[in-house]
């Protein structure tokens, strides 16, 4: 089900794509902005080890034999600076079992124009939406958007507690623009979301997630 989703969430953003801004690859925007786009990327597909033994939250492909992600469609993320024109970030919600010390956020966030770059945080829960950073860092010489299938990593330290929401936020600096690949691979991992346009975070309800997995130890 959330496959034909995605499917035809891609040939809207096809279909409605902005003229007026266009990244590497080919890539375009939604005619609201908040998705990118990419009619082809990579023509060899090559799924790429990630540890998992350790996950806190992952919904990271692993079997499938096309690589770890939706390759072509994702959430913009972008700079205020960007030829997106405002400063798009993204939110994804996870809850840990157990008690842990987060290490890792591994998200599969690609480049489309701008400085090559993204920033990946953990925020806490604030009333269902993000709060406050607990700890974050910046991912750089990203992937081109629209290959397949790296990873954006950044090293954190925080303490979770079990069953407790906390968020992993996906954000961009000064002119970069980037995009967060859909999951095309774990299709059980609908996941709470948040968006924020520059006017303050906003719920984007239960939605199929953006790529991306918490390390711990």
């Amino acid at each position: 089900m959330i496959k034909k989703v995605l499917v035809a969430l891609a040939a809207l953003a096809l279909a409605g794509s902005a003229a007026s801004a266009a990244g590497v690859n080919g890539a375009t925007l939604s005619k609201d902005k908040r998705f990118t786009s990419v009619g082809a990327g990579s023509g060899h597909y090559a799924p790429t080890a990630l540890p998992r033994k350790e996950a806190i939250f992952s919904n990271v492909g692993t079997k499938y034999p096309k690589g770890l992600y939706f390759c072509c469609y994702g959430n913009t993320i972008s700079g205020p600076d960007s030829i997106v024109g405002a400063a798009y970030s993204v939110a994804l919600q996870f809850t840990p079992a157990s008690d842990i010390e987060a290490r890792e956020i591994d998200a599969g966030v690609a480049w489309a124009a701008g400085t090559n770059a993204a920033n990946l945080a953990l925020y806490d829960d604030a009333g269902g939406l993000p709060g406050k950073m607990l700890d974050g860092g910046q991912a750089t010489g990203l992937g081109i958007f629209g290959d397949c299938c790296t990873m954006a990593v950044a090293k954190v330290r925080a303490s979770l507690k079990a069953g407790t929401p906390y968020w992993v936020v996906v954000s961009a600096d000064g002119d970069t623009w980037d995009a967060w690949a859909f999951n095309s691979t774990d299709e059980i991992d609908v996941v709470n979301a948040a968006y924020n346009g520059g006017s303050g975070w906003q719920s984007g309800g239960a939605v199929p997630a953006p790529s991306f997995q918490v390390l711990g130890k």
